[in-house]
This record gives structure tokens, C-alpha cells and sequence, in this order.
């Protein structure tokens, strides 16, 4: 092949993956964190029942109070196919266990990793017409997992970090059946993207099988690419990847080698589309029948520990010497309470406490956290400059970039406690991005409701104002 000719995938190779793209993907972190915690709660309804709910609850964000029925409806279907944030039974629906276990933690690096560890074509988050076109043609493919194997090939190969771009990832391997079907090699499709690159080979994306019939005109780039674009960008919010420069330059996010270990060791893989394989022909009613079996397995997946977040290394350590200091002045040279670091947004509110009472008291063996199965209210017991104590509850929203959230879920303990402690009772909102960590600091909820400065629904949702509480930054130690 000579530099002026471009790569082209062999007709009889090729074969257009995709899957639902969604009309928020630019606020999808946002949208699918306000849906979460709004639908958590929801009675299990029939379907019109339950659609009409959730169409409220979509009308309800941002701008979409103006939008179309159709816009919403679009977005309902999104939410609930690719997302599986819907379960069906027995002609009922109810909101999933992903969609709860988000509105809970609301760790979306988490989500996505469930998300992707489940994904896979053939699945039903595609219609089904062309699932069976994905079976016709053999294809078995789990994107996440080729993506992570790609990239550690291609490290091995040149020595050093190994980057992939939407193009590269859509020419030489997510439309090319040698990959989606016959499986060829991770390793062999490196080969072949550090050949074009060295030869300054360009892609062709003027596939005849893209063409559109109605302006006869083929898609741009960015649309071609869109499909594996959009997993290596649900790659980066899960933070297996990392991307940089102009041209989106995906590479392993190393520090999170737990998760990434994972996806590569536990490889699961949904089966009831595979005795269709051996079908001569396959009827639209056989696949659409499978569809509540995919969502159950999209939902069946809970407390993997490697996609939970977590604290680094330097984290743990940093904020572990910092209790030591104060529990080594006690007498008898006390040790840290075992198991003290444990979930990633408490233990950084445990350490804040510590640094903001730093200077002014000597009663910091009183700050605690407390054991979950206490179940008090609370998750921290810490102190006030004069001799009273303060009890925080800790919800904390993580996410790749910063998010304009103001909605978390308590328990009716957590409110019930709240009522109790009154001005000793606190809330901290630790809010975590790429960026920066703050926190929003509600003093006596209960109070804040009653004057109209957060609202709470009956399934205690809470909506809370600027007036309602103020914004701090996250103390931490300086390395």
C-alpha cells in the first residue's frame, strides 16, 4: 500500500457496529446522576404508569421544561436501553439496581464501570433487527475489554505508553469483522495502527455502506467514528483511560490498575443470544423477548471492590499519619482505630476534620468514624472549637468533570437523627472532579428546611439552595 492510497477495511470484512447514542452525551454525567436520584425511589408502576413519571422528572431538568414530548421521550428510551436504569417484570417497571446504587453513592466513575463491564454486541441495548444482524453476521465483541488489551499491546510493542484515537480504534478494528468476529489479536491490530502511522497511511471513510440514500452524501468523520468514540469516552468517566491533545489521544489511565485488572481478568459475557447463532433465520419476537434478560444481567453485577473508589496510595498514607499524630499523644501511645480509612469520602472528610481543628484543640482522638453497622445517623463523630461535639453525615458526588449537582438522598435514620441532634447535626456534600474538591456544609437540616432553604420529598430527596448551608474547600495535606 503506498502513502497515497488510504486504509480501507475490505468490503466482505466490514460491518458497522453502533449502538444508542445519547442527545445529553455532553451532560451525561449530570443527567444520568439527576435521573438516578429522582427515580431511586420509584413504586414498581406499569409501563405507561412509570413513563409518565419519568417524563416528569426529565421535564424537570435544566431547560427541559420547554422541550418537545418527543425530545423527552428520545431521552427516556436512551436513559433506560443504554443504561439499563429500567427493570422489567411480569409487565411492571421499576427502577434498576444500577440506578439505585448510583442515586445511594453517587460515584459515577463507579457507574460507568459497571456500565462497561456488562456491555458488549450483540445486547439489548440495540434494537432488535439489528442485533440479529449482529448475530447473522457472528459477531461477538466486548468493546471495554479489546480497548484496555489494545492499548497494554501496544505499550509492550514500543516500550513506552501507547496512545489510540477514535479513528484508529473505528478503522483497524470496531467496523472490521476480523476483529468483532473472527477475534483477531489485540496485539495485531496495534501492529497494524503503528504500520499506518509510521507510513503516514490516512483512512478512508467513504464506505459505501455509510452512504447516506436519501442525500447521497457519506457522514463526516466525527460521525463515522461517534460509536467507538463514544466507549473510549465512557472509558475516560470510568477512569480507565485518559485522553490528551487536540486529537483526543486516549491512553491507560495507570493509576487505577486495580479496575482496569479486573475488566481483564473477570471476563463475563451474556449468553441467551448465542443459541441463535445456529438459527438459518431468527425472528425479530425471539430477540425482543430477551431483552428483560439483558437488563437483569446489566443489573446483576454489585460490590465488585475494584470499582469503587479509592484512595492512592500517597492519600492513605498521608491521612493515616495525620490521625496517628493525634492519638500518639494520648496516653499509653494509643494506636489508630483498625479499619479508621475505609470508604474514599468519608476518610477525606475524617482527614478535613482533623486539619480544621488542627490549631485550636487537643480533643481530636474524640473525631471517629463510625462503623456502618451502628447505623446512628451519622457517619462521622467529630468535634466543635469548644467543647461540644459535631455529627456529619457524608454524601459525596465523584465525577470526571465538575458537575452542577444539588440533589442527594437520605435515609429516614440519617433524618430522624438529624431532628434529634438539631444544631449539632451537619451534613457535608464533598463534591470530587478532575479539578478540585469542595464541600457544601449544611448545619441543622431540619432548621434549613423549615425555613425554605432546601427541599425534601417524601422520599427524602434533598434539594439544597445556596442559602441553605456554605462552600468550603476540601483541607488536605500538602505533599
Amino acid at each position: 500500500m503506498s502513502k497515497q492510497e488510504k486504509y480501507k477495511i475490505p468490503d466482505e470484512y466490514f460491518f458497522r457496529l453502533h449502538q444508542v447514542r445519547p442527545r445529553f452525551k455532553n451532560d451525561v454525567e449530570e443527567v444520568l446522576l439527576y435521573v438516578a436520584t429522582s427515580i431511586s425511589e420509584m413504586s414498581i408502576l406499569t409501563e405507561k404508569e412509570f413513563n409518565s413519571e419519568l417524563n416528569k422528572v426529565l421535564f424537570g431538568f435544566k431547560k427541559n421544561s420547554t422541550s418537545t414530548q418527543k425530545t423527552i421521550d428520545n431521552w427516556r428510551t436512551e436513559i433506560s436501553a443504554l443504561f439499563a436504569f429500567i427493570q422489567e417484570k411480569d409487565g411492571f417497571l421499576q427502577p434498576s439496581k444500577t440506578a439505585v446504587r448510583l442515586a445511594n453513592n453517587q460515584y459515577l466513575d463507579e457507574f460507568f464501570n459497571y456500565f462497561l463491564y456488562s456491555f458488549q454486541y450483540p445486547g439489548g441495548h440495540i434494537k432488535s433487527q439489528n442485533a440479529i444482524k449482529q448475530i447473522e453476521a457472528r459477531i461477538k465483541f466486548k468493546p471495554c475489554n479489546f480497548v484496555l488489551q489494545l492499548l497494554i499491546e501496544g505499550e509492550k510493542i514500543t516500550g513506552k505508553p501507547f496512545s489510540l484515537t477514535a479513528e484508529e480504534l473505528t478503522q483497524c478494528a470496531y467496523f472490521d469483522l476480523r476483529v468483532t468476529r473472527d477475534g483477531r489479536h489485540p496485539k495485531d491490530v496495534a501492529k497494524l495502527i503503528l504500520k499506518n502511522r509510521i507510513e503516514k497511511i490516512e483512512y478512508d471513510h467513504k464506505y459505501d455502506q455509510l452512504k447516506n440514500e436519501t442525500t447521497g452524501t457519506y457522514p463526516s468523520n466525527g460521525d463515522v467514528c461517534r460509536y467507538a468514540g463514544d466507549i473510549l469516552d465512557y472509558m475516560v468517566l470510568a477512569n480507565l483511560l485518559q485522553h490528551k491533545g487536540t486529537g483526543y489521544y486516549y491512553y491507560l489511565n495507570d493509576e487505577n490498575k486495580e479496575a482496569i485488572n479486573y475488566h481483564l481478568g473477570n471476563i463475563t459475557w451474556f449468553k441467551s443470544y448465542d443459541k441463535f447463532y445456529k438459527q438459518k433465520e431468527i425472528s425479530n419476537p425471539e430477540i425482543a423477548i430477551i431483552e428483560e434478560s439483558w437488563f437483569a444481567y446489566a443489573n446483576s453485577f454489585d460490590n465488585i471492590e475494584a470499582f469503587a473508589p479509592h484512595l492512592d496510595k500517597s492519600q492513605a498514607e498521608n491521612i493515616s499519619s495525620l490521625i496517628q499524630e493525634y492519638y500518639s499523644r494520648m496516653p499509653g501511645d494509643r494506636k489508630v482505630p483498625t479499619k479508621i480509612i475505609g470508604d474514599y469520602g468519608e476518610s477525606l472528610i475524617l482527614a478535613h476534620e482533623y486539619l480544621r481543628t488542627k490549631e485550636k484543640s487537643n480533643r481530636q482522638h474524640l473525631i471517629n468514624k463510625i462503623p456502618t453497622p451502628l447505623g446512628v445517623g451519622y457517619d462521622i463523630q467529630s468535634i466543635e472549637i469548644e467543647k461540644k461535639k459535631r455529627y456529619i453525615e457524608v454524601k459525596t458526588t465523584k465525577s470526571r468533570k465538575a458537575i452542577n449537582n444539588n440533589r442527594f438522598k437520605l435515609t429516614p435514620n440519617e433524618w430522624d437523627t438529624a431532628e434529634t441532634m438539631g444544631e449539632n447535626y451537619y451534613i457535608y456534600y464533598l463534591v470530587v472532579n478532575d479539578n478540585e474538591k469542595n464541600i457544601f456544609v449544611i448545619q441543622n437540616p431540619v432548621k434549613q428546611h423549615s425555613q425554605g432553604n432546601i427541599k425534601v420529598d417524601k422520599n427524602l430527596v434533598v434539594e439544597f439552595s445556596k442559602t441553605s448551608g456554605q462552600w468550603q474547600k476540601l483541607m488536605e495535606i500538602q505533599n
